[in-house]
């Protein structure tokens, strides 16, 4: 993964970070819409972790 897709998904992931506290500040949150959220940001977490345990050769130098 390249360092500037892993940038594009840190920064997608504050968006959704950044819906997600939109959607409990509401006075009835969409319990549905909140996990769809949390999913979507656990999926980004996880392809980072991928990004930061295995970097590539290029990154190294």
């Amino acid at each position: 993964m390249s360092t500037v897709l892993a940038c594009r998904l840190q920064g997608f992931h504050t968006l959704l970070e950044m819906a997600l506290r939109d959607e409990r500040s509401r006075p009835s949150p969409d319990d549905r819409t909140v996990a769809r959220i949390k999913k979507k940001k656990l999926a980004i977490k996880d392809r980072l972790a991928v990004f930061d345990a295995h970097p590539t050769s290029s990154a190294s130098r």
